[in-house]
């Protein structure tokens, strides 16, 4: 069977992963360039049909080289979870600017701490080890609702390529 790098991957597939990797990653060109290897070689590890697989030592260079984060989810996915990556905050804590940035990212999601730390709450601006308990009880319901809503969109994507193989 004649290689062809455009193949189609089965959402989720090793495969399917290992080319958003590499596209995370830069492209082929990059991916050559960080692993120092070939073109044919590195079309190989995407082929779905081919038998090459990407060492874990691999994955790590490339993980650690670039922004790649498509690993992290899907072995969170495979562990049940989902993978949020934490920013690093060069700055000091500001729980205010934390809040305000969650919000516009997550909107009516991360409601509870706003309420938590608007100016009307027992103690504006602070989070104590109380508060910060019922925070994480709200936050952890607003993932596991994503996660669940993450599952609905995959079963959906995984129903079309059943009843559509090509």
């Amino acid at each position: 069977m004649p290689f062809n790098p455009l193949k189609r991957r089965k959402y989720g597939s090793t495969k399917a992963v290992v080319s958003e990797l590499f596209r995370q990653a830069g492209g082929i060109p990059a991916v050559m360039e960080i692993l120092d290897i070939g073109r044919t070689r590195a079309y190989d590890f995407t082929d779905p049909n081919g038998d090459a697989e990407l060492s874990l030592e691999r994955v790590e260079k490339l993980v650690r080289d670039t922004d790649a984060t498509v690993i992290s989810e899907h072995f969170a996915f495979l562990a049940g979870g989902v993978f949020l990556p934490i920013e690093t905050l060069d700055e000091e804590v500001d729980w205010h600017s934390i809040a305000a940035r969650a919000s516009l990212k997550n909107a009516a999601n991360i409601g509870g701490i706003l309420d938590s730390i608007s100016p009307n709450s027992i103690t504006p601006g602070y989070i104590d080890a109380e508060e910060a308990r019922d925070l994480i009880k709200k936050l952890d319901k607003q993932f596991s609702l994503l996660a669940h809503q993450r599952q609905l969109l995959i079963g959906i994507i995984e129903d079309e390529e059943e009843k559509d193989p090509e």
